[in-house]
């Protein structure tokens, strides 16, 4: 019996090694959890959570990060698709971003759901950034989720962002 424990112990050991590394955050309105590792940083910003990894050093002057955003869409008049609903934030995105360049579009099946994923470029202040974004709909309620890093830093922080964005619970 002891040897059965002290197996289960070494078995959960790195779920609960995991789950102390990593905080959870619930946003108080929409209702989604995200999990992220303890060195992040936490900003609400109304319907928006941004998760922003540590500068690596004093000369480092932005932080990676990923962003969460739940838009209510119920008071729309009719329905609105995932598809429309992107191309609506491809064409924001080309009007407000220097040099937007989309790289990659794909439709996916992602934690479950119907998901539209995209990679794009584009300048800000002077610097090139690269974005990954993850859109899907819950009931009436749209999730994009979106990595952003210099271009230069954007695949050594990929599989950590991704990382965290796979963390999502949403409440339907």
């Amino acid at each position: 019996m002891q040897r059965i424990g002290l197996l289960l112990l070494l078995a959960l050991s790195p779920a609960m090694a995991l789950a102390a590394e990593h905080k959870t955050y619930t946003h108080p309105t929409f209702l989604y959890a995200v999990d992220y590792p303890v060195s992040w940083k936490v900003r609400e910003m109304g319907k928006a959570a941004t998760f922003s990894a540590p500068l690596e050093s004093k000369d480092d002057r932005f932080a990676e990060n990923v962003q969460v955003v739940a838009e209510d869409l119920s008071d729309l008049p009719g329905e609105l698709s995932l598809f429309d609903y992107h191309r609506k934030g491809v064409e924001n995105a080309g009007k407000f971003l220097t040099d937007f360049k989309p790289l990659e579009e794909a439709r996916t099946d992602w934690l479950g759901r119907e998901t539209l994923v995209m990679l794009y470029s584009a300048t800000v202040r002077g610097e090139r950034f690269r974005f990954k974004d993850y859109k899907f709909f819950v009931g009436k309620t749209a999730y994009v989720l979106t990595f952003t890093a210099r271009e230069a830093d954007f695949d050594a922080f990929l599989p950590q962002a991704e990382g965290v964005m796979r963390t999502i619970r949403v409440s339907p």
